[in-house]
Formats: C-alpha cells, sequence, structure tokens
C-alpha cells in the first residue's frame, strides 16, 4: 500500500493541532496576568482606604473639623490625603452621629474599582 502524500498531510494537521494548543496557553497565560494584576490593584486600594479610615479615628484637630465639615454634607465629601498614588481618590461620608460615636464610611477609587469601609470614631 502507498502512502504518497500522507506525510506532508501529517505534517499539516500536526502543525495544526500544535497551534491550537498554543492558542489556548497564550490565552490562559493572559487571563493570569490581567487577573493577578487587577487582584493586585484592587489589594492596593483595600490598603489605602484602610490607612484613612484608622487615621480619622484618631482624636486630632485637623480630623474634627473635617468631621464638623461633614454634619453639613450629605453625600461623599473629597478627603485631602497626599499620601494617595497618582489616580486614586478618597472619599469621606458622615452615616450616623449618636453622642460621642461618629460612624462613617470611606471610598477609595482608583483603576476601575471602589472599596468602601465602615468605621467608627469615637469623640473626646
Amino acid at each position: 500500500m502507498k502512502r504518497k502524500g500522507f506525510f506532508l498531510i501529517d505534517i499539516i494537521l500536526g502543525l495544526g493541532l500544535l497551534g491550537m494548543l498554543a492558542l489556548v496557553v497564550q490565552t490562559t497565560i493572559i487571563t493570569s496576568t490581567r487577573s493577578i494584576v487587577a487582584i493586585e490593584n484592587r489589594a492596593d486600594l483595600i490598603d489605602n482606604c484602610q490607612r484613612i479610615a484608622e487615621s480619622l479615628k484618631v482624636p486630632s484637630e485637623e480630623n474634627d473639623e473635617f468631621f464638623e465639615m461633614l454634619t453639613y454634607e450629605d453625600g461623599f465629601v473629597s478627603y485631602p490625603c497626599t499620601q494617595l498614588p497618582e489616580g486614586m481618590e478618597a472619599m469621606v461620608r458622615l452615616v450616623h452621629r449618636d453622642g460621642k460615636l461618629q460612624k462613617y464610611s470611606v471610598m477609595v477609587r482608583g483603576e476601575g474599582y471602589d472599596v468602601s469601609l465602615s468605621a467608627t470614631r469615637v469623640l473626646q
């Protein structure tokens, strides 16, 4: 039995299967890389949001003035934080004030994500 021409067809089919396998591997690697970058960006936002929420708990004249201003606002107010990386924005909203307790929410926006945390501040 003669197999004339089958060797060329075998090579073409093998290259085609190898190309499809390479496409699947490349797509998986690209998707994984994008996911890792997105997770790192979101982790940075969470860290910055926690840092701002904790810094607002500290009793200081600057924080007292900022929260006094928040009492006259309904929604989120831009928080002037010089430590945020470029492209990130911090906003704070006073949720509830009851005696010596102030419940507030901090939101940090950046790179397509929003992270929001709630915290409570005790007045002195």
